[in-house]
């Protein structure tokens, strides 16, 4: 039986109708972008498809955007679960987010967003829901304690935060307050008191400041540090700086370094660099590479066995960009390789899951504006 959470489909029902009535009210259309993204491996195969619009009315600018992924799993349990089986699966996220901006006075702008999702948001999470279901959803003998709940995972998200253009033209701070509901597949395990089930609903308070910068003519930066207290965790700290330089006339440089730190024991590092080149004033190719590296999921106050370990990921990847007055398209292909720890002996259950894995990625877009 599926949990139906009345408040996420309130609030869909109420961003479309708002969208509807902002799209009514818009003085213009600046922008549209539709994108489609391919993420494939042997046993796992992900799909997105995204459309995106940008308008203005008198005083506010907003964004609107609707995305579909469909994932495509084919589950293998390790050989010693004897109540696992190979299956299929194929399930489908679907998500709205609404962000506008507001111009107070010149200088000053009030930021608001809201959005939400219907459906599982990664392949972990399926998987791990899958072999749960598999465990506990059908007990051979009755089991004390507390009782299987097929998950019906959706979430909603709501942001509030101001910008102010201190110095004018060249320095931007920026101050976002968010609050999420996230209705997801619990983890569940046997201890002496029978079954035991995680958090059916985790919610997440989130804080960040940043500040932009033109530095000079060439170089462009951006800071940003975030906080973000999620249901049963610690607080996540994190920072990013990102830097685009233009080396030369034809050269454009990005940078992106970051990391992340949570207690107890959660550190996170990741690297991204790109390099694009203007083959004329169309057309211009790139390139890009990112690293990235963790210690390992925080573990669960005692849903400890599903924490992934830790982590190293690279992707290397080419592109080709083109633009014209009005219309823009994008190609975009990496292979991209995520490599785990060896799962210790309280993980053995999931090592089909964070298996390593070399992943092809492709993106394509297009976009028109007006």
């Amino acid at each position: 039986m599926s949990i139906t959470h009345p408040f996420t489909s309130r609030a869909t029902a109420f961003l479309i109708g708002l969208s509807a009535l902002v799209c009514t009210q818009a003085g213009s259309i600046d922008q549209l972008e539709s994108s489609f993204e391919l993420i494939d491996d042997d046993d796992i195969s992900i799909t997105q498809g995204s459309l995106l619009t940008t308008f203005t009315t008198e005083n506010w600018r907003t964004s609107l955007s609707l995305a579909h992924t469909a994932y495509d799993i084919d589950y293998q349990p390790v050989d010693f679960d004897f109540l696992g089986k190979k299956t299929r699966l194929k399930e489908h996220n679907t998500s709205l987010q609404i962000n506008s901006r507001r111009t107070l006075k010149e200088g000053l702008w009030l930021l608001l967003g809201a959005g939400t999702y219907d459906g599982f948001t990664s392949y972990r999470s399926i998987w791990l829901d899958e072999y749960f279901k598999q465990q506990y959803s059908e007990p051979l003998d009755p089991v004390p304690g507390e009782s299987y709940v097929f998950a019906d995972p959706k979430g909603y998200n709501a942001t509030v935060g101001g910008r102010w253009e201190y110095s004018p033209g060249v320095g931007y701070a920026q101050l976002t307050l968010s609050t999420t509901e996230d209705d997801v597949s619990p983890g569940y395990e046997i201890d002496f008191e029978g079954l035991q089930r995680g958090d059916l609903t985790l919610n997440t308070h989130s804080a960040s400041i940043s500040t932009e910068n033109i530095l000079t003519k060439r170089i462009r930066s951006l800071f940003e540090l975030r906080a973000s207290e999620t249901t049963g965790r610690s607080t996540r700290y994190g920072a990013q700086l990102s830097i685009n330089t233009a080396l030369s006339e034809k050269f454009i440089w990005q940078l992106r370094i970051g990391g992340a730190s949570e207690d107890p024991s959660f550190t996170a590092r990741y690297i991204n660099s790109k390099i694009e080149y203007n083959i004329n004033e169309q057309l211009s190719i790139y390139i890009d590479a990112s690293y990235y590296e963790d210690t390992g999921e925080v573990e669960d106050s005692f849903l400890f066995t599903n924490a992934s370990p830790e982590l190293v990921s690279r992707r290397v990847g080419a592109g080709l960009r083109w633009t014209n007055e009005n219309w823009t398209g994008r190609v975009y292909i990496a292979p991209f390789s995520s490599r785990f720890d060896n799962s210790g002996a309280n993980s053995d259950f999931f090592s089909n899951l964070y298996k390593d894995r070399d992943w092809t990625v492709a993106q394509i877009a297009f976009g028109k504006t007006f």
